[in-house]
């Protein structure tokens, strides 16, 4: 893991780095503070990013940012914006500001203590914790990106001991559960999903003793793609495949060129259509692939 200063001023030592806090004058002449952006060699979308921090001023902004070269960034850390602990949604090409999730005032921060900073990324759960304590939680797609970190504060911050876990991005299966579609699963979904890197799971391979509807929403929920098959008329996918619509989830549609059409309300989104047979698969394992292609850095 290495780290380097694209903007503003921080010294970086071993797996420390120090924001110096510093002042400029703007074209108005008016004094700012010199911001400081800092990024790291790890392309991250899933798991989690642990450090500790040591911050001399209770306003001071430490954040790590999601999605920095993409729009729209997501910020989850210290001091985004109205609260001590936050996480936001930020487009720089319309400088509009989203706040996802907030607690906490600044004049409550301890800035004699080290804290432990903790942020965990599950699919599109966004989870931040202080101390191991959970404060904010988010629900937002985050893409693969280098992890960078922003620091905007009048006094010094201190990061170290910083911990990068990446996990397996989650592709989640939706599909009716005969043998037909077994092997359309086995033979062509499966292997394809993993050779790009991906999880696979089906709701029928969760080990729980949760109600099935409430580890399918979490699948969902946990996961960064769907592939569903829409070509029979079944309700629990249907369900599923509008649950991850309304959450916009990336979803890639399947379905068997045997169905005469598509209900109304899904016509509009691009498909996959596919023959049951030894060359149809062939054809629909090669779309597979350009579609998980554009998820992921091969």
């Amino acid at each position: 893991m290495n780290w380097i200063v694209t903007s503003g001023k921080a010294e970086i030592n071993d797996n420390e780095i120090k924001y110096k806090s510093e002042t400029f004058k703007n074209q108005l002449g008016k004094e700012e503070i010199l911001t400081s952006i800092v990024k790291s060699s790890v392309d991250f979308d899933n798991g989690e990013i642990s450090f500790k921090l040591n911050a001399k001023s209770q306003f001071g902004s430490c954040q790590v940012i999601f999605n920095y070269d993409e729009s729209p960034m997501i910020l989850v850390g210290l001091n985004v914006g109205n609260n001590l602990y936050g996480i936001t949604k930020f487009n720089p090409t319309t400088n509009n500001i989203e706040p996802l999730s907030g607690t906490g005032i600044p004049e409550t921060f301890q800035t004699k203590s080290e804290h432990l900073i903790k942020i965990k990324v599950s699919g599109s759960i966004i989870e931040l914790f202080i101390d191991n304590v959970l404060v904010c939680s988010a629900y937002e797609q985050i893409k693969t990106s280098q992890v960078t970190l922003f620091f905007n504060s009048d006094n010094d911050i201190t990061v170290k001991d910083i911990v990068i876990t990446t996990r397996k991005s989650k592709a989640f299966i939706v599909m009716q559960f005969t043998e037909e579609y077994n092997h359309l699963y086995t033979e062509v979904i499966k292997p394809v999903v993993e050779e790009y890197g991906f999880e696979c799971e089906r709701a029928d391979e969760a080990n729980t003793t949760n109600p099935i509807l409430q580890d399918i929403i979490q699948s969902i929920r946990q996961c960064s793609v769907i592939i569903a098959d829409i070509t029979p008329n079944n309700p629990n996918v249907f369900y599923e495949v509008g649950y991850a619509h309304a959450t916009n989830k990336p979803t890639i549609l399947l379905c068997d060129r045997k169905r005469d059409k598509l209900p109304f309300d899904i016509s509009g989104f691009r498909t996959l259509f596919y023959d049951n047979t030894i060359a149809g698969k062939t054809a629909v394992e090669k779309s597979l692939k350009k579609y998980l292609e554009k998820l992921t850095i091969k």
